[in-house]
């Protein structure tokens, strides 16, 4: 394994994690005391080290253990920005500060460097050669599960370790509470769908403190332009049916109407929100994720499942309980 070109590629504590676990036959509790970690951190720690283990593996065997494709015309700063990131493990300041001001890489201004990688990017997945775009894939795959982040988080996908999602996840809620009344309006003139409307339909839910029940289903017309805009501008979800916009509304309304939230409400709603959201009809494009890559791999992610059903099971008259939702005809007329 030591040889193995995509075991270079992981740190010393990465590799001494698999080891441990591998080799020594240790439990994660004690790979963890030795280590010095924190269970839940030593279980990351060993995910990562997994699986990257496993991606770079599968690349190194298509490119013959060339991080950068072999003879290719790619930019010389792109190449330095993958050689710093991804094989020598470095931050994205100090990556900068290596590529030097000779890269539009190293633009004074924030957004034009955003802008000068997504270029980048771009080039890398529509390349002729599969192996670029399979480079390009490896990156977006690599930052999911780095322990910090090598892309700006306009490009970023959500992290595979759900804890590290919880700024981005409340960053979604937020643009929901604060829809202010100009917002509301617009959304409800502009783009409702009326019953005579014969197009894909979609359904948008609003929490509000001036609904009479603090959310509303929007039944909106789903064209690519309004989409768009509610996806990019607005970062709200959107779902297909009815019964699952209501079910995201009241969910949330429920617990941002709770004044003293404690750990257990955070325990019971948090892995509810996450798997309710994948429903989203736009949850691909609001979380950055191309077409050919809706089915990311996540570190534990059968536990979200595990943690809803059994919370329904245990709470089915709480925050599931038919009878503390608004009226269904009220969420379809506008």
């Amino acid at each position: 394994m030591k040889n193995n070109k995509a075991w270079d590629i992981l740190t010393q504590e990465e590799k001494s994690a698999l080891t441990l676990t591998l080799s020594y036959g240790k439990s994660s509790w004690q790979a963890g005391e030795i280590l010095k970690r924190a269970h839940y951190k030593y279980l990351e720690i060993q995910s990562r080290a997994t699986h990257l283990f496993k991606i770079f593996t599968f690349y190194f065997e298509k490119t013959d253990n060339h991080l950068i494709p072999k003879d290719s015309d790619m930019t010389w700063d792109l190449q330095e920005y993958i050689l710093c990131t991804i094989q020598n493990r470095m931050g994205y300041r100090d990556t900068i500060k290596t590529i030097g001001k000779e890269s539009p890489l190293s633009h004074k201004k924030a957004s034009k460097r955003v802008e000068v990688l997504q270029g980048y990017m771009d080039w890398l997945e529509n390349h002729d050669l599969e192996v670029h775009r399979d480079l390009h894939d490896l990156i977006k795959e690599f930052d999911r599960w780095n322990n910090f982040r090598i892309l700006p988080e306009e490009l970023q996908e959500p992290s595979a370790f759900k804890r590290r999602n919880k700024t981005r996840l409340l960053k979604h809620l937020r643009n929901l509470k604060e829809l202010d009344a100009f917002h509301i309006d617009r959304l409800t003139s502009k783009f409702k769908a009326p019953n005579s409307y014969k197009l894909r339909k979609l359904y948008l839910p609003i929490i509000s403190e001036t609904f009479l029940d603090g959310y509303k289903v929007l039944t909106i017309r789903g064209t690519n332009k309004i989409v768009n805009y509610i996806s990019n501008n607005l970062q709200l979800y959107m779902f297909e049916t009815e019964e699952l916009a209501d079910d995201y509304g009241h969910l949330v309304e429920n617990y941002l109407s709770q004044k003293d939230k404690d750990c257990k409400q955070g325990q019971r709603f948090w892995p509810e929100f996450r798997t309710t959201i994948t429903k989203a009809y736009n949850y691909s494009e609001i979380n950055n994720i191309i077409p050919r890559r809706t089915n990311l791999e996540t570190a534990f992610r059968d536990l979200d499942n595990i943690k809803v059903k059994k919370v329904k099971d245990i709470t089915a008259n709480d925050i599931t309980d038919p009878s503390k939702r608004a009226s269904t005809e009220k969420f379809w007329e506008l």
